[in-house]
């Protein structure tokens, strides 16, 4: 309960999953930079497809949705999204 306080106290928006949409890889999501310092939240198609209208309309408000099929990789590999993105932070030259 005090976790979910101090997010909404923070002006973030909370966005809860169900464990079927957590087998359906909505937790292996990442938000990065875009080229244009816009921020893009990266995912499979399966994640995607697994959320309701509600959540992609939250979601959106913050970062724009960008979404692959990923079915190789989620079914041979176990990971998502999240997993095959290395998360780089260098200063721009």
């Amino acid at each position: 309960a005090h976790v979910i306080a101090t997010i909404e106290q923070s002006g973030k928006a909370l966005v809860t999953i169900s464990f079927e949409q957590l087998a359906q890889f909505a937790g292996n999501m990442l938000q990065i930079k875009g080229n244009n310092e816009l921020p893009l939240l990266v995912m499979s198609s399966t994640a995607y497809n697994s959320l309701h209208t509600t959540q992609i309309e939250t979601l959106s408000k913050y970062s724009e949705l960008v979404h692959s099929p990923l079915n190789t990789i989620e079914t041979n590999g176990g990971g998502s999204a999240r997993c095959m993105m290395a998360e780089v932070f260098l200063t721009p030259q």
